[in-house]
């Protein structure tokens, strides 16, 4: 019998229907509106979680109420944030904190709690991380602000201008969703269990922090600040790297073979910050390493490298870059939980033994003699 072929990483592997996103073609889309039509209108990410939850734009009323009950879940009781305090002070990676926090909200709270209440918990828990890590007062959200506002203000302290609230308008969008990728699969089959909310989102935040996966982003930044610290050539530095089969962390996807389409937006997005807070020389050694790569290799940017000169120019350090893509993604794994949850079905494939068959007890006796 022939031996059956196995897909590494289940690359290609179709394992389910979803009505949420799509990665066809090489273009990513919410819902059939691809990421370029988005962009194009200029879309809130209020609008795009209701897309992805609902599967159609929402009309004024219904975006309207939306947005209340999610800014009404961006507060956390004392309670809970002297537990926040209490773990945030333990030399962890910010990851592993997110990841314990997100659990410890399931204990104390609605487990069954609805997508508004989460996506408002989520920014609120990921803030007051980042607040108690950098010695900065909790602060209380704005209702003056948009979800993208409040992104930049809780996280950063400083009041976004129009130019700010719009770049973090778009790395959220840009985060919101991505078909299976590693974090959203292992919340669908937690969520495949019957497991209640917080359980798949902690599943889902373990899967995140893997450094091939969400924490490329701070891998990236780590590399720009290693060239520039001791002075490396960026083309010396990569040509390097290349020569010991190395990867590079921001290059290649294993879907978009000729481009991550987010990564357009985000070049855009990383000069003008980069520019606005007078940090360019970030985003120009962004661009040398770019270039070496598009003259050298096949590899071009991902979503993550220039996602790390943006989050850097807002005046954060590299180990939470991870927790940021967690608050923008959680619209997507909401809709994939709920998604899930509606198919009534365990996800539960098989593997290939490949082992030795017909093993007998007694040969440890032989071996140990």
């Amino acid at each position: 019998m022939e031996p059956i072929k196995v897909s590494a990483g289940l690359a290609n592997v179709i394992c389910t229907e979803t009505y949420i996103s799509s990665t066809k073609n090489q273009m990513l889309s919410y819902a059939g509106y691809g990421i370029d039509e988005l962009m194009a209108q200029q879309v809130s990410y209020e609008e795009v979680l209701f897309l992805l939850w609902h599967l159609r734009l929402p009309t004024a009323s219904e975006l309207e109420a939306q947005n209340k009950k999610i800014f009404a879940n961006i507060y956390l009781d004392e309670h809970y944030l002297n537990r926040l305090r209490v773990i945030s002070n333990t030399h962890q990676h910010p990851m592993s904190i997110l990841r314990t926090a997100i659990s410890m909200l399931g204990t104390q709270t609605d487990a069954t709690g609805t997508s508004e209440q989460v996506q408002g918990r989520m920014l609120a828990v990921v803030a007051a991380i980042v607040s108690l890590l950098q010695k900065r007062p909790i602060l209380t959200p704005r209702q003056d602000l948009s979800y993208a506002g409040n992104f930049y203000y809780l996280l950063t302290g400083h009041l976004p201008t129009a130019a700010q609230t719009a770049i973090a308008n778009q790395v959220l969008i840009l985060h919101a969703d991505h078909e299976l990728n590693a974090s959203t699969f292992t919340a669908r089959v937690v969520a495949s269990t019957d497991a209640d909310m917080y359980s798949c989102l902690t599943a889902a935040v373990c899967a995140l922090k893997g450094p091939l996966h969400g924490g490329a982003n701070e891998a990236v930044f780590k590399m720009l600040t290693e060239i520039d610290q001791n002075h490396i050539d960026p083309a010396t530095y990569i040509a390097d790297k290349l020569a010991k089969h190395e990867k590079i962390s921001g290059f290649g996807h294993r879907i978009y073979k000729n481009g991550d389409p987010r990564a357009k937006y985000l070049k855009i997005a990383a000069a003008q910050i980069a520019k606005d807070s007078h940090q360019l020389k970030w985003y120009q050694l962004s661009e040398q390493i770019q270039t070496y790569m598009a003259e050298n290799t096949n590899f071009k940017p991902n979503v993550d490298f220039y996602t790390a000169t943006i989050y850097h120019c807002m005046g954060l350090p590299a180990d939470v870059f991870t927790l940021l893509f967690a608050v923008c993604r959680t619209g997507g794994w909401l809709a994939h939980i709920q998604e899930q949850r509606q198919m009534h079905t365990l996800i539960r494939p098989s593997s290939e033994y490949v082992g030795e068959m017909n093993r007998r007890i007694d040969e440890r006796q032989q071996n140990a003699q």
